[in-house]
């Protein structure tokens, strides 16, 4: 029953999402209703000279009659589906395409969304990446790479903000900004702070895409959805989410390659992580969501450090905090509906451990979709975000080489430049 719902609400939702599904439909209507025309001109022409017998012109009068009554019917419900078609356009906006694979991934999606995509909005614009502005085949590494990853990420904002900045007809239209992105969560939340603090009036709307990310795997009804802003959620907490907060106690071990180091770290800084995770998966040494003992123990946990912040030498013990959501355990994954709801909880929570945790090197685990990253970011981008840490370092997990990461990535408030409105 639910499935067929989910098919129903894509057929009538958000309100001509047929006529892209079917596309041709309405260039057949409008064929039908010339056809038909033609046949209703074509018997009245052949009354117009008379001399036909009273069954004759009964019969044509009767298929002039039908013709032209029937192609007034198809070529009018043509254009109300052409006018539907093009109001559901105007009503999702522009698209931009932010797609960002990584070195380590093993597939991306398939291009026929992306082809829905080009079919259901007024405009879509393929945002280009750092290795399409900078033509050297970037595709953000987690080797010694990784120190490029701040300007990279710049390099995306500005692109992003060129093109939205350059769309003029439709800012003058009124047509909503929507963006699909695919890129590792860390990016996708740099991004979105980036863009945000940089446009205070910018109204930044997300869209689902289909994934298979760690988060597992989200095969969405996209089109029967509305996209989320992410700014200002006051929403309920939805129903069937189990929350958790917990500690973990790791014993932390360093790699290091090259120089590394961050002016003003100290060995005797305290370090922090703060993991969000959001579904059932691993991360690092941490057991699946619902495996762990009653007494975990301590947990070994190893980073490569290529940002240079952590001021350990040898193993240091450390403190994992994380904040947990399920979904419901029925549910396969979080529905789209509950995304800024975690997106709201993980700011309000990064900002009270921050608020805690001061003066600690803090570095930011997730497992969840990088819509919720992407809305995260945009959250903390906000002029009313003002508890974001200073400096906030995300932990990837490099799949090869079963590692985790630490890139030259600053995602906290000192990271972003803003732009008075």
């Amino acid at each position: 029953m639910a499935g067929k719902g989910e098919r129903l609400r894509g057929w009538l939702h958000p309100g001509w999402s047929w006529t892209i599904r079917y596309p041709r439909i309405v260039a057949f209507g409008y064929s039908a209703g010339s056809l038909l025309l033609g046949v209703g001109i074509s018997a009245a022409v052949a009354l117009a000279p008379g001399g036909l017998s009273r069954g004759q012109e009964q019969r044509l009068q009767w298929l002039t009659g039908v013709s032209f009554g029937l192609a007034v019917v198809v070529y009018g419900a043509s254009e109300v589906a052409r006018q539907g078609r093009d109001r559901m356009r105007k009503q999702n906006g522009t698209a931009y395409i932010i797609r960002e694979r990584a070195r380590d991934w093993s597939d991306d999606e398939p291009d026929g969304f992306y082809a829905l995509v080009r079919r259901r909005f007024a405009a879509v614009v393929d945002v280009p990446g750092p290795a399409r502005v900078n033509r050297d085949g970037w595709d953000w590494p987690l080797d010694a790479g990784a120190r490029q990853w701040p300007a990279r990420v710049d390099d995306l904002a500005g692109s992003f903000r060129v093109l939205s900045l350059a769309d003029i007809a439709g800012r003058q239209a009124g047509l909503p900004a929507g963006v699909f992105v695919t890129a590792w969560w860390a990016v996708a939340l740099a991004f979105g702070q980036r863009v945000t603090a940089a446009d205070r009036n910018l109204d930044l709307c997300v869209w689902q895409r289909p994934s298979g990310g760690r988060a597992g795997k989200i095969r969405p009804e996209t089109w029967s959805q509305r996209p989320h802003q992410f700014s200002g959620f006051t929403g309920a907490v939805p129903a069937g989410l189990v929350r958790r907060e917990l500690s973990w106690d790791a014993d932390l071990t360093v790699i290091r390659h090259g120089r590394s180091g961050r002016g003003g770290a100290s060995a005797d800084e305290p370090v922090s992580v703060l993991l969000v995770r959001f579904g059932r998966a691993p991360w690092g040494p941490l057991p699946a969501a619902g495996s762990e003992p009653p007494d975990a123990g301590v947990f070994p946990l190893t980073l490569h450090d290529i940002a240079g912040v952590i001021p350990v030498k040898g193993t240091a013990p450390v403190d994992i905090h994380e904040l947990r959501y399920t979904p419901p355990a029925d549910a396969p994954g979080f529905g789209w509906e509950d995304f800024p709801f975690l997106a709201a909880e993980a700011v309000n929570w990064v900002q009270r451990k921050a608020a805690s945790l001061t003066g600690h090197v803090l570095l930011l685990g997730a497992v969840m979709p990088n819509e919720i990253a992407l809305g995260i970011g945009i959250a903390a981008g906000q002029e009313s975000c003002t508890g974001w840490p200073a400096h906030l370092w995300p932990v990837m997990y490099r799949k090869p080489a079963d590692l985790l990461v630490v890139p030259s990535l600053d995602v906290g408030a000192a990271a972003v430049v803003v732009t008075e409105a």
